[in-house]
């Protein structure tokens, strides 16, 4: 059978492997997560895991990404009227 060389050759991963690496990547998000929350950066990440819990009402689907920081942006520094500071 023809196989192409730049293609890495499939290996078994045990399910314990699968586990553990699951494991791992769900302890970086908390780890991540506490930091977002410790320095005031919104966490999409999070917003996605409450609105599929509990979606409000009315809503169909979630915020884009770009949508949820803009809210978050305008939340937290006002809607922009023009004033600066420097």
């Amino acid at each position: 059978m023809w196989r192409d060389e730049s293609c890495p050759p499939r290996i078994y991963v045990p399910p314990e492997k699968i586990k553990e690496l699951s494991a791992n990547h769900s302890l970086m998000r908390r780890i991540r997560s506490t930091f977002r929350m410790i320095f005031g950066i919104p966490d999409y990440e999070l917003y996605l895991d409450y609105w599929h819990a509990a979606p409000p009402k009315g809503e169909t689907a979630p915020l884009s990404e770009k949508e949820f920081f803009r809210q978050a942006i305008e939340a937290r520094y006002g809607k922009g009227n023009g004033t600066r500071c420097c």
